[in-house]
């Protein structure tokens, strides 16, 4: 079917890949040899400094001597997901190939369960 259409096959494709190639501006090289600029690219959450409100579960906790149970607690933490350099991203290709949704790093260094 996509031999009658023409093209190549990554013409087709709904997710692409990339690496990021400069920061100011940014730029990331899609895996078809594409370069991105920013006019291009719209940014998920993942992918840049945010904020989140998590729960903090009870638990027990000593200070020095004192030692006691504390209560569930609600917190805004900042995660800093902006992109660097060599970063590897996943993206959605949009409206025809006119933008592309850049909605995570497949190399993501920052997740703590390794």
């Amino acid at each position: 079917m996509m031999n009658s259409k023409g093209g190549k096959e990554s013409d087709y494709a709904d997710i692409m890949y990339g690496k990021v190639i400069s920061i100011n501006p940014l730029k990331i090289q899609s895996s078809n040899n594409m370069p991105l600029t920013e006019s291009f690219l719209i940014l998920g959450r993942n992918v840049k400094k945010h904020k989140e409100r998590i729960r903090v579960l009870s638990h027990n906790d000593s200070i020095g001597d004192i030692s006691g149970n504390r209560p569930d607690v609600y917190e805004t933490i900042e995660i800093d997901g902006t992109l660097k350099v060599g970063d590897s991203v996943n993206m959605i290709r949009m409206n025809g190939g006119q933008q592309f949704f850049v909605f995570e790093r497949s190399n993501d260094r920052r997740d703590v369960d390794g």
